[in-house]
């Protein structure tokens, strides 16, 4: 017994022994053991990282950026996060290609560690110096350069030297004058990207990131938040409140100031005309103006029944009418009370005996970007003219609508937030939504059409307006009217220097070139007769055997590549037919590291690659051996389905009465005019028509009902 008991002492002391070596000693004690977070801004959004912490250790990471890019800041965090958990450490690589969203998941973790142990944020020492450094940007002509100054330590100027975004439209000089100031004046990379140029945002600030580290810097440490106002600020007593000041919001504010009433507009972007200022110019079906006494217009009535076949129903036969028949009317009212300029007349898209069918706007300067006339001086004009109208008008730019005020059921204003984080509610008898449509909205993408879009459009459009509808009671109209589609090119835009502007082209040829082996996503023959919006998943793939491949290497593409260009969206490079393409294997290796190329050694192969059934692929391509298929997206301009409005834009309940002081316009209402499982009504100018005649009735219908309260 006694024995016994000495060898269960034994095995105690042997545990205890044990349990006071697994205590850490205080002196290798590192945390303050608990769980600790931090958030950064990144690309799209707020990052936060979480850490979990031992006395000694990280234990858990957990990290979210809800508003990241899908498949590039998203696959940044889980892989930053996967790599802290595994090391214990948060110093991991980021990810190429997705800057902004690993500095922001560097700064914020540190600042969770640095809460952890106990200690203060701290910047290591800059080299006083011009840097230079280049970026990627919006732009898929060329990259973004700059200059950057350290003095004292600090960011003194930060200049572009080169950049191409603003050749697609003037959206971008928006970010080019504004964030370099502001990150500046807060001395911080956290500085929002400026609403609406995101993407050239982002540029400007990874060239400072770039900057920051040439000097010595460590990038993550530049991410301090930047302070936000708590203030609450109330306007009230207007007429009219205008959610969104692109083209249609902005003509809908020019009808209703006319017409007496008083008016605010909330625009999220930092400039005046959104998408509008992206076009070429509206349907035009009489004349405006001496300009037009020799053009032969469409005829009303026989536009007017294409239309109705169209849409195959009466049910919006009254809204239709006004788009036909008081199309000239609505635009010459802003020609003649605003000073809006066009000039020509263009072929329609789909009809050609109607020749001459479409106006463009006349360009500021005679300057044109890639879509068409550079136009915002023109609604800055109006915009202008309009706000001198009453001494009461007034807009606010970088301001984002969030949702409706209510006195019961009835929308009496507007909540919304400035850049700097001031809330404003504005409160006005009447409320216009127009913010364009839902675009910018993954989920109501992923709903309406099944995926998420490659885009040429303003992605701040992101079905605020729709949602604010429906929150009121309204219905919606063809909400699942295909998205507005014109271009193609391969869905993930080489935009750096990995290619050549001529290795570009000839990626892109491969990817347009019609006549070749085409294939849709389930893995059938393309179908050649349909236009860009009704190709399944807005996605198909030109598929070439090896020995096709080895042809092209050899004696160079033939003549049926010699038009495949994309519309717009060139990147300044060419080729010519018939000479060797010796770099082609470079070409789709760098292709495929962009996923715009699927490399397979065998049918089954690519049909896993592609996700289609690899019987239905087997009977398109035949023979077996190695393919590669080479990926064409379209990309859009916006949505089109929106809610339901009567003739006067009125916001219709499902009931169908009115909401007697909700209107909608532009791309949150377009759906009227269409219907679904067909592409949005084709012959050219439609949705800027649009802007003109949705905008012209509900500016004049809210004034109305404004003034009278």
């Amino acid at each position: 017994m006694k024995k016994l008991f000495m060898i269960l002492l034994s095995c105690l002391m042997a545990v205890s022994v044990a349990a006071c070596s697994s205590t850490p000693k205080e002196e290798d004690k590192i945390y303050t053991a608990g769980t600790y977070t931090a958030t950064a801004a990144g690309f799209g959004g707020d990052v936060t990282v979480e850490l979990t912490v031992s006395d000694t250790e990280i234990t858990d990471v957990v990290i979210t950026g809800a508003n990241e890019t899908a498949g590039i800041g998203a696959k940044a965090i889980e892989d930053m996060a996967a790599a802290m958990k595994e090391g214990k450490t948060i110093e991991v690589d980021g990810m190429s290609g997705a800057t902004i969203t690993s500095n922001a998941v560097a700064a914020a973790a540190k600042s969770a560690l640095d809460q952890a142990m106990g200690v203060a944020p701290s910047k290591t020492a800059l080299t006083d110096g011009t840097y230079t450094a280049t970026a990627v940007s919006y732009s898929w002509t060329g990259m973004m350069s700059g200059e950057v100054t350290i003095t004292d330590g600090k960011i003194a100027d930060i200049k572009i030297t080169e950049e191409h975004d603003s050749e697609t439209g003037e959206i971008a000089a928006t970010a080019l004058n504004i964030l370099p100031g502001r990150i500046i004046e807060n001395q911080s990379l956290a500085t929002d990207a400026v609403s609406g140029a995101t993407v050239t945002s982002n540029a400007i600030k990874t060239i400072v990131t770039d900057a920051i580290e040439q000097a010595g810097g460590v990038a993550s440490e530049w991410m301090e938040p930047v302070a936000k106002s708590t203030e609450t600020v109330k306007l009230e007593g207007y007429d009219v409140v205008v959610v969104g000041l692109g083209g249609s919001g902005i003509l809908s504010y020019l009808a209703a100031a006319e017409q007496g009433a008083t008016v605010f507009g909330i625009e999220t972007a930092a400039k005046l005309g959104g998408n509008s200022t992206t076009t070429t110019g509206p349907m035009l079906l009489g004349s405006i103006g001496e300009a037009y006494n020799d053009v032969t217009f469409a005829d009303k009535d026989e536009v007017y029944q294409v239309w109705m076949d169209y849409v195959e129903s009466d049910e919006k036969a009254d809204i239709i009418k006004e788009a036909v028949y008081n199309n000239d009317t609505h635009i010459k009212y802003y020609v003649d009370n605003f000073g809006f300029e066009f000039a020509g007349m263009i072929l329609s898209f789909v009809r050609p005996q109607w020749s001459q069918f479409w106006t463009s706007y006349v360009a500021e300067n005679g300057v044109r970007n890639i879509f068409g006339p550079n136009k915002t001086n023109q609604y800055d004009r109006a915009m202008e003219k309009a706000v001198e109208l009453n001494e009461k008008n007034d807009y606010m730019l970088e301001l984002t609508a969030e949702e409706l005020i209510f006195d019961g059921d009835t929308a009496v204003g507007v909540k919304a937030v400035k850049y700097d984080g001031t809330t404003y509610e504005i409160y006005g008898d009447s409320i216009i939504l127009a913010t364009g449509g839902y675009v910018g909205n993954a989920e109501m993408c992923e709903e309406h059409w099944g995926r998420t879009l490659n885009t040429v459009a303003v992605t701040v459009n992101d079905g605020t307006g729709i949602n604010m509808g429906i929150s009121a009671g309204g219905a919606t109209y063809m909400l699942g009217v295909d998205p507005m589609i014109h271009i193609l090119q391969i869905p993930n835009m080489i935009k750096n220097d990995d290619l050549t502007a001529d290795q570009k082209a000839i990626l892109s040829a491969l990817a347009l070139a019609k006549g070749e082996m085409s294939t849709n996503v389930y893995g059938e023959p393309l179908d050649l007769t349909l236009v860009e919006a009704q190709i399944p998943n807005y996605l198909y793939y030109n598929i070439y055997s090896e020995a096709e491949i080895n042809e092209f290497k050899t004696n160079g593409l033939t003549d049926n590549f010699a038009m495949a260009t994309s519309m717009f969206m060139g990147q300044g490079g060419k080729f010519t037919v018939g000479t060797p393409v010796e770099d082609m294997d470079t070409i789709l290796s760098v292709g495929a590291e962009y996923g715009n190329v699927l490399k397979a050694e065998s049918i089954k192969d690519l049909a896993a690659q592609i996700g289609c059934d690899e019987a239905t692929l087997t009977a398109t391509l035949g023979e077996d051996g190695v393919y590669y298929a080479v990926a064409c997206a379209g990309y859009t301009y916006g949505s089109v389905g929106g809610l339901d409005v009567d003739v006067n834009m009125n916001v219709l309940r499902e009931d169908g009465t009115p909401i007697a002081n909700l209107f909608a316009v532009g791309a949150d209402s377009q759906g009227v005019e269409n219907i679904e499982g067909k592409v949005y009504t084709p012959w050219g100018g439609q949705a800027q028509s649009w802007t003109f005649t949705s905008g012209y009735l509900a500016g004049h219908a809210a004034a109305a009902y404004g003034l009278s309260k």
